[in-house]
């Protein structure tokens, strides 16, 4: 049976938002240097990837040409 209290399931504005700000302030916030490091690993993935992606690619069009 239906509970007769409606409401219960109301959405509130006011009480999501109040539920967003104490959810975002138990959040641990990376350091600047944490950031930093966490840039440089990245940026040093996508030059990684961007150099073996160029040389496989380099390998199969010669490959390629030689059944041509």
């Amino acid at each position: 049976m239906a509970s007769s209290n409606v409401k219960e399931n109301k959405f509130s504005i006011g009480k999501f938002f109040k539920s967003v700000r104490s959810e975002v302030k138990k959040v641990t916030w990376p350091t600047r240097q944490d950031v930093w490091n966490y840039t440089l690993v990245v940026l040093a993935m996508c030059a990684f990837s961007a150099i073996t992606i160029g040389i496989l690619d380099t390998v199969f069009k010669f490959l390629f040409n030689l059944l041509a």
